[in-house]
């Protein structure tokens, strides 16, 4: 479970190289941070608005170079998208700011970027909300919640963090004494540890991860830990909450996913009542499939592809 190293390798490249532009990183100060974010644009005409924007919500100790295979390929298809580095994450929060963050800059933030996203795009545009693990338990609890809820096209999420598998969940001491711990060291950082196998079946970007020190070691804060697990909970356990989400949503989940559990995806589904929702379990998959192999990612980008261009406007 844990990742130990007595010697830092080298960091290498990243294993995609866009093809329809270049990922450009810009920054962008709000309410104490200097955000580094993505806008890629569609490649289509310029007198024509793109079909789509997704706005992407990264996933646990993630950042924007990692959906930068995603972002293009969405571009190639007059996709807009829009990542941004969350607070505690990349290079918005490097170093001991890593994991530095809580439940009221989460959704602040994203207010934040949804807002500007909003105002930015074009009004035959749609927008829709992307989130994978952490950030997908962060996109469904806004279908629950969220501010600008009802201006949002559709939602997606990858292995959205709802109940951690039991290979990867706590003991049950730690569960007991998390709450405790996040109200009295809130701002106290653990390496969570990150078993590199159960992100991808992908060899190429299982081995940039194990050297990305961007992603390990895999620090987050007990509060930031604690919100996390607690946004999943809500997700099965609050019914009237839940009942709040009407948002078209499509929910992808790898079968071999040890991270994430998939039953809890089921178990949401089940319990979501917007009257647009589908759940895809893909075969094959691990955890994070935005980092898959050629052949998942391909079938999984195709499905989004199609359900994003039905649900524009």
């Amino acid at each position: 479970m844990f990742f130990f190293s007595s010697k830092k390798p080298a960091p290498i490249e990243f294993p995609y190289k866009p093809a329809s532009s270049s990922f450009n990183k810009d920054k962008h100060q709000f309410d104490g941070a200097d955000f580094t974010y993505v806008k890629w644009s569609a490649a289509t005409e310029q007198s024509s608005p793109a079909k789509a924007r997704l706005l992407i919500v990264h996933g646990f100790d993630e950042y924007t170079l990692l959906y930068s295979r995603l972002m293009d390929q969405l571009s190639k298809v007059g996709i807009e998208s829009f990542a941004f580095d969350q607070r505690g994450s990349g290079e918005t929060s490097p170093g001991k700011q890593r994991g530095r963050t809580n439940e009221h800059y989460t959704f602040n933030d994203l207010d934040h970027f949804i807002e500007w996203n909003l105002k930015d795009k074009d009004p035959k545009t749609s927008l829709f909300l992307f989130g994978h693990s952490m950030g997908g338990g962060i996109v469904l609890n806004y279908g629950c919640a969220g501010r600008f809820r009802d201006q949002i096209a559709g939602i997606v999420c990858t292995g959205p963090l709802i109940e951690l598998h039991p290979h990867s969940a706590p003991s049950r001491i730690v569960t007991t004494l998390s709450p405790l711990l996040a109200a009295c060291l809130p701002t106290f950082r653990i390496d969570t540890g990150l078993d590199i196998d159960a992100t991808t079946s992908d060899e190429r970007y299982r081995a940039f991860l194990s050297r990305d020190p961007l992603t390990v070691p895999l620090y987050g804060s007990l509060r930031q830990i604690y919100d996390f697990l607690m946004r999943g909970k809500k997700l099965l356990d609050d019914k009237e909450y839940v009942s709040k989400f009407q948002t078209p949503v499509l929910i992808f989940h790898g079968i071999s996913d040890t991270i994430n559990d998939p039953k809890a995806s089921e178990m949401f589904y089940k319990l979501c009542p917007a009257a647009d929702k589908r759940l895809e379990l893909v075969p094959g998959a691990r955890h994070s499939l935005c980092l898959e192999t050629d052949e998942i990612f391909e079938r999984m980008f195709n499905d989004m592809h199609d359900w994003l261009l039905e649900h524009s406007q």
